[in-house]
């Protein structure tokens, strides 16, 4: 893949994300930004991201609205025509097709929506180059590659009591990207979608207590109130857990979208060498689930292992 279409599609991403809410936003004003041709901005875009800037655009204001049914008190019409649209019947309908329930429903009950996540380009291709880098590196028995020191990681200790966790899981993936591969990238928004979350959506590595037969110790779910009551979306299971301490590893922001895997493999790195003997707790793998929180240039990376106290 070459790397000029990685950038071109991520500058339209960045566009998109902070100019689409904007009420002179347009599809040609984000052409324009691109210094291309519409024709060839719009092939190179959904060439990467499987959509087309305006199906992008559409999804990313739509998530935008469904987030106002929850988080404001606005009516739906308002929101309708914030979205663009000239009436609540139109939008209801564009609601319904594309999250399969209604801005009503969604507002009333408890029921997940696959919000759409603006995934930045660069995160899956700088993925594939420091895997590609790795490889090299170690058929040539070097290890040149340099790694950002774990003490820039902050640690915490969060004493979470007990809970719920919707999860999803995987029969063969083993990381983050094997299981988007396997089961799609939606997960996120679907799980994200739920008001009453205590934590964002997470990849979550599974103790052997809590693998179903033909599934592996990977999976993604969500963390709820012990007595949330939620419509459980098709292929997922609700489960209990009891109350655990854990220790969450944290990051600082990086600035370009190619340090995403950097950040991540910083807090792994911060939690090999960490020593929580020290501070009287162990690592306890097989007591819950360990949660992979991602990272964002924002906040950076995050991750949370439990812990028992000695």
């Amino acid at each position: 893949m070459q790397w000029d279409k990685i950038e071109l599609a991520s500058r339209m991403q960045n566009y998109i994300r902070e100019h689409c809410m904007d009420e002179d936003f347009s599809m040609d004003a984000l052409y324009a930004s691109t210094g291309y041709s519409k024709r060839h901005a719009c092939r190179i875009f959904k060439e990467l991201l499987y959509k087309t800037p305006e199906e992008y655009v559409r999804a990313v204001q739509m998530t935008a609205s469904a987030e106002s049914l929850i988080k404001t008190d606005a009516n739906i019409l308002d929101i309708a025509l914030d979205t663009d649209y000239e009436s609540h019947e139109g939008y209801t309908r564009a609601f319904e097709k594309l999250f399969g329930t209604t801005p009503s429903c969604y507002r009333n009950g408890q029921t997940p929506i696959p919000l759409f996540i603006q995934y930045p380009i660069k995160h899956y291709y700088s993925y594939l180059r420091q895997k590609e880098k790795k490889q090299m590196e170690n058929e040539n028995n070097l290890n040149n590659e340099a790694k950002a020191s774990p003490s820039l990681c902050t640690v915490t200790v969060i004493s979470k009591p007990a809970r719920k966790l919707l999860v999803m899981y995987a029969k063969k993936a083993h990381d983050y990207f094997s299981f988007c591969e396997e089961v799609g990238c939606e997960w996120e928004g679907l799980f994200n979608s739920i008001p009453s979350r205590l934590e964002t959506a997470a990849l979550i590595t599974l103790p052997p207590s809590l693998i179903p037969e033909g599934s592996t110790e990977t999976a993604a779910g969500v963390e709820l109130d012990a007595d949330a009551v939620v419509k459980i979306p098709e292929g997922c299971s609700l489960i209990e857990l009891p109350p655990c301490d854990y220790l969450y590893f944290q990051s600082p922001p990086y600035e370009n979208e190619e340090d995403y895997c950097t950040a991540i493999e910083l807090v792994f790195q911060a939690s090999e060498t960490y020593q929580p003997e020290r501070f009287g707790y162990r690592y306890a793998p097989k007591l819950a689930p360990a949660f992979n929180f991602g990272a964002d240039t924002r906040t950076g990376g995050c991750i949370s292992l439990p812990v028992q106290k000695l």
